[in-house]
């Protein structure tokens, strides 16, 4: 009778502890997406390396620069989608769409299931080429090289301790406005 009574025991709290974790899951991915979808006020520059502006050191500052440098659909500027790479329904009626750019990006849209954007950001992923401080210039996969301006205060995910330099993997998410939300660096 004792076996059977903790059998029941454990399956109970194994289930508690399942339906916990879940709850929380739910809870911490709707506050990051709400932090997610407002604009934050740090920006960057997504320009080629053959036309350098006079304003790329000071982007973090003036937001007035991001018009000029993103369309109305958040894209930079002279770049368009080149094809869906994905298009599927994710948990709980959200839907995810994924777009290759003819710059190299993807962009990447999360949609709730009454059709408004929680999120959307373009993803870049290449081989830094040249890093000069916080300018780096990249080979973008599947484009051309593009040049990024990090912001000083911009926290950079780097486990191995690699730093901004020539071969590293770089990973670049960048909002609609044109600002760099998060890097990552991989070997």
């Amino acid at each position: 009778m004792r076996i059977q009574k903790n059998k029941n025991y454990r399956r109970y709290a194994y289930v508690l502890l399942l339906t916990l974790i879940s709850i929380s899951a739910v809870l911490s991915g709707c506050a990051s997406e709400k932090a997610e979808s407002q604009p934050p006020n740090t920006s960057s520059e997504t320009t080629t390396p053959t036309e350098p502006t006079s304003d790329q050191s000071t982007s973090t500052t003036n937001p007035n620069t991001d018009a000029e440098k993103t369309n109305k659909e958040g894209l930079p500027e002279g770049v368009t989608v080149k094809k869906v790479i994905k298009d599927e329904k994710i948990d709980n009626g959200y839907h995810k769409k994924v777009e290759l750019l003819t710059d190299g990006g993807k962009r990447k849209t999360i949609t709730d299931p009454n059709g408004k954007t929680v999120t959307k950001y373009i993803e870049y992923e290449g081989i830094i080429l040249k890093a000069e401080g916080n300018k780096v210039e990249v080979q973008v996969k599947q484009g051309g090289t593009k040049t990024f301006n990090i912001p000083k205060d911009m926290v950079i995910e780097d486990e191995d301790q690699l730093g901004l330099k020539q071969g590293v993997e770089i990973e670049l998410e960048i909002n609609t406005d044109g600002q760099i939300q998060s890097v990552e660096l991989d070997d």
